[in-house]
């Protein structure tokens, strides 16, 4: 039986050392494979948004894409910017041959060290980082190297500084990225998400020859250098997170080496059309730095295109900028140049005479041109799955989508493409898939260029057809000219989108089980370790009294544990999701209420603040820690009631539900991390059964259902205790519940004779378990 209760329940008051020598200094090492002591850190490196070469013209089937020299920074802890501590250039290295994202893997010879935060990786420009470092000291702030990381082209035989794409001397392109760490952490897997330094430029006519053949693009007014990192706060040098949705100016280099605006500076590319049909993409072969927009008082001066071609027969010059629209009444506004975007400019039309000379054209206005085009701007960031059909790309973010039943969400569904005709979506089977719709609820959904905002979608409720083990499947198909991709769509039961353990320390870093594979390292019957409600705080779940330096078993590394001394005054120094941490209630209510999704910028975590859902801080979400695959969050309580109800009758309970807190403290020192087996605990699921209850299924569930174990809590009277371990379990929702003109919280709670649903003041302590963020 269910019960609710509201209030403050009663029952709460029964890198690194290398192999060398270690880290006085900057030290510069190659490393080339694992070492016979098995102390070994694999990483890999991921290119998001790959596409498969349109042309010949780049070396190798990898092209964009290809990894040619790795360099790695280590960084330290310290407070206001991270200082070097390391660099190594990586020269045994694996890229995966085939794939959406072209992965490259390698291992390195590590010992464990917790001075490492951060580590930065440098592709394809290994001269730069020597030079770099060449002019800063051992102990360089990160702020200062990123300025001092810059990349330059050149002058080639045309004497200009066109990127060369061409075999042999092709140029691999520049890329960066970094993973917060906390320390160096052999046998763990490190994954960093690699940005390209440039943006690419593609061109097509659509006009047939006969009317306007285009013959030369030139780029003009372009720079020959930049950053190798993207934007970041000059004072700290984080960097700074989604730069480019407000269309502000990346940061350029000074001098950036910007060249006149002349046709003798321009880079210039001939275009080949027959006379009597429209051109071909002309792709990968335009590549240049970030560049500032244009300024409307001084217009020749900002990076744009002139192109050069026969409008009737005579040769004319005509301007074209880089433009996009914006605001309801669709104004044209100049942008800069990104980094790993892809500018396609198409030629819709031509009608009218252009200029006789490359200058008249270049201090013309190109909005105002007679030659009509249209600006496709894709970023390649997120892109992760790739079709082709030898002339255009598609590429979506995934192709199967699980959702629980009982569930209703409108979302976006993000689709990029070159091709600029017209699209169609389409629901298959409409019919019998009534509650799988897009944009106003319609079966069917087309228009003309897809310009990578998404694709809305409608999901309604369904409830499970009985068994939970079937599944209700829908599927939208996609396509664009030849293109053709489909998102298939699942209803499952809502335990499957449930972690298959509690949040533990393993390895250093705060992780959870995701497969029934992660269940042999980390059985669902591990306790877990303990945080206050919306606290990145990780406290021991063993251990009495509390000692913060001992018992904060994770903290971000600005945070000190020795402020936190002094009994419950101590304690409540902790950061938790409380006005006194600067955390503010959304103002909705309801048992469907995320209170961190909108927190810090959506991110649902302030790091700074120690504050935040540990679920999403732990994953890959946006500035997340990277620790799990995919994406988490704190499930609401509706979430969890639904659990319940999907449960039904099936409940199915382990163990005698006894009191083990005093046999856990007496080794305490072994349990610190959350591996200690409370015994007892409850199955929830769809997928529950009698025969659920054997100590196999305890450690690794079977799908379709949930094990919780009674892992206890620390109760925040005295001295933080921990408390019921074995008798009780306690799991944290997102949703606040006002009372009295404040807030407590809402909590699933286990014990021997069923399951109930409380709330309680947010700084009682207890585990964690996270859901997938669908």
């Amino acid at each position: 039986m269910m019960k609710r209760f509201r209030g403050c329940s009663k029952r709460f008051s029964l890198i690194m050392a290398l192999l060398l020598s270690g880290l006085a200094g900057c030290v510069h090492d190659k490393l080339d494979g694992p070492d016979p002591s098995g102390k070994v850190m694999d990483i890999e490196l991921v290119i998001p948004g790959f596409e498969i070469p349109l042309t010949r013209s780049i070396e190798g089937d990898k092209g964009e894409a290809a990894v040619r020299a790795i360099d790695l920074l280590f960084f330290d802890r310290s407070t206001q910017s991270a200082k070097l501590l390391q660099h190594l250039s990586v020269i045994d290295f694996k890229q995966e041959p085939a794939g959406s994202d072209y992965k490259v893997k390698f291992s390195l010879n590590l010992a464990k060290d917790d001075q490492v935060s951060l580590i930065a990786v440098v592709v394809n420009a290994s001269d730069a980082v020597e030079r770099a470092l060449a002019g800063s000291p051992a102990d360089a702030e990160k702020q200062e190297l990123l300025k001092a990381l810059t990349f330059s082209t050149s002058k080639d035989k045309d004497d200009t500084y066109k990127w060369n794409v061409n075999p042999p001397g092709y140029t691999p392109v520049p890329m960066y990225g970094e993973m917060a760490m906390e320390g160096v952490v052999p046998g763990y897997l490190v994954s960093v998400s690699l940005t390209r330094m440039l943006a690419r430029v593609d061109v097509e006519n659509k006009v047939s020859g006969e009317v306007f053949q285009l013959e030369e693009i030139f780029l003009v007014n372009y720079n020959t250098s930049g950053y190798i990192a993207p934007k970041w706060d000059e004072t700290t040098g984080v960097l700074v997170p989604d730069p480019y949705t407000a269309n502000k100016n990346p940061m350029i280099p000074v001098p950036s080496g910007k060249q006149p605006g002349t046709e003798e500076a321009a880079m210039k590319y001939g275009y080949k059309q027959a006379a009597n049909a429209p051109g071909a993409l002309m792709a990968g072969k335009i590549y240049t730095y970030e560049a500032v927009k244009n300024v409307a008082a001084d217009p020749k001066n900002g990076v744009c295109l002139v192109v050069k071609g026969k409008y009737r027969g005579e040769d004319y010059y005509y301007r074209v900028d880089f433009t996009r629209t914006a605001g309801e009444a669709a104004d044209v506004v100049c942008m800069p140049l990104y980094r790993n975007h892809k500018y396609v400019v198409t030629i819709t039309d031509a009608e009218g005479i252009g200029y006789k000379t490359f200058k008249e054209a270049l201090h013309a206005s190109g909005v105002l041109s007679n030659l009509k085009t249209s600006i496709l701007i894709v970023n390649l960031e997120g892109i992760n799955h790739i079709v082709y059909d030898g002339q255009f790309f598609m590429g979506v973010e995934r192709r199967t989508l699980d959702l629980p039943y009982g569930i209703s969400r409108q979302l976006t569904y993000r689709v990029s493409s070159d091709y600029h005709g017209a699209w169609e979506a389409r629901v298959i089977d409409s019919d019998a898939n009534t509650w799988l719709r897009l944009a106003g609820g319609q079966p069917v959904t087309n228009g003309t260029d897809i310009n990578g905002s998404g694709l809305e979608l409608v999901i309604s409720s369904v409830f499970s057809p009985g068994s939970g083990r079937d599944y209700v499947t829908g599927q939208i198909e996609f396509t664009a000219g030849r293109l053709r991709d489909t998102l298939t769509v699942r209803r499952v039961p809502i335990a499957e989108m449930f972690a298959r353990s509690n949040v533990v320390l393993n390895s250093g870093v705060l992780t959870f089980a995701v497969t029934a594979e992660n269940n042999r390292e980390i059985p669902a019957w591990s306790q877990g370790v303990f945080f206050k409600w919306g606290s990145l705080v990780a406290l021991a779940p063993a251990g009495n009294p509390y000692d913060p330096e001992v018992q904060a078993v994770y903290y971000p590394s600005h945070l000190n544990p020795s402020d936190w001394k002094g009994g419950l005054a101590g304690w409540d120094k902790i950061p938790y999701a409380h006005s006194n941490f600067n955390f503010s209630m959304p103002s909705a209510t309801g048992e469907d209420v995320d209170a961190f999704e909108e927190y810090s910028g959506n991110t649902g975590f302030s790091e700074s603040a120690g504050v935040g859902d540990i679920c999403r801080y732990i994953s890959s979400g946006p500035g997340g820690k990277g620790w799990v695959e995919g994406k988490w969050r704190l499930p609401t309580n509706a979430e969890l009631e639904l659990l319940y109800e999907e449960t039904g009758i099936k409940t199915v309970s382990m163990g005698g539900f006894v009191n083990l807190t005093a046999e856990l403290n007496r080794d305490a020192g072994n349990y610190l991390h959350g591996n200690f087996d409370p015994e007892s605990g409850w199955f929830l699921g769809a997928n529950v059964a009698g025969t659920t209850a054997t100590p196999d299924h305890r450690a690794v569930p079977p799908s379709g259902t949930v094990f919780l174990p009674a892992s206890g809590q620390r109760y925040p009277d005295g001295n933080g205790d921990v408390v019921h371990v074995g008798a009780y379990g306690y799991y944290w929702a997102s949703t606040p519940y006002p009372v009295n003109g404040g807030y407590i919280t809402d909590y699933l709670f286990i014990y021997k004779s069923g399951v109930d649903f409380n709330a309680a003041d947010r700084s009682y302590a207890f585990p964690v378990r996270c859901i997938k963020d669908y």
